[in-house]
């Protein structure tokens, strides 16, 4: 099975096991995280069977590969990291990230994460360019996006509806040698 780590975090194939743990389920409930992620569908009536149905999409797919992310002093499964969208032919992938259990917010460990998904993309599937979004307001994400490399290639005004208003999305883009390790 397939890691990628450091002395702060690690990065694991996401399993049945994952699936099937109820801090998964209840993270993607969860208002301030799926707010955050932009996945604001999540909040209605999510059923497990839909959830269920996604991962095992991702498991078959060969464009797309999902990530457990786990505190490595613990040895504790915090979140989700995706490398989806990936284009083969133009060495391209869209990277997201989730830190589900809320006690690690603000730790730094998003950074940790993103870089070793990025080393992962360029090394391991030899890509030469990661994308990435968030909406406007998640500072803490921005920053970390900046942290690593990134570089703002857009900026898409009143595009996500967020608790009734409109917010904007940031796109950003990473080139193999922009990376800074963090």
């Amino acid at each position: 099975m397939l890691e990628i780590r450091n002395d702060k975090v690690f990065l694991k194939e996401f399993t049945e096991d994952h699936l099937y743990n109820p801090l998964y389920f209840n993270w993607l409930r969860d208002v301030d995280i799926v707010k955050s992620i932009y996945r604001i569908d999540y909040l209605i009536p999510l059923q497990f069977s839909e959830v269920e149905a996604y991962v095992h999409s991702l498991f078959k797919s060969k464009n797309d590969a999902l990530f457990a992310i786990y505190y490595s002093p613990e040895n504790k499964f915090i979140g989700t990291l995706k490398v989806g969208h990936i284009n083969w032919r133009s060495g391209l992938a869209d990277i997201g990230i989730m830190i589900g259990d809320k006690s690690y917010h603000g730790k730094g460990l998003s950074k940790e994460v993103i870089y070793l998904a990025c080393k992962y993309c360029f090394e391991v599937l030899s890509l030469r360019k990661i994308t990435a979004g968030t909406p406007e307001f998640n500072i803490p994400m921005i920053k970390c996006f900046e942290k690593i490399g990134f570089k703002e290639e857009g900026n898409l005004k009143r595009q996500l509806l967020i608790g009734g208003k409109y917010e904007n999305h940031i796109l950003f883009g990473l080139f193999k040698e922009n990376i800074i390790t963090p």
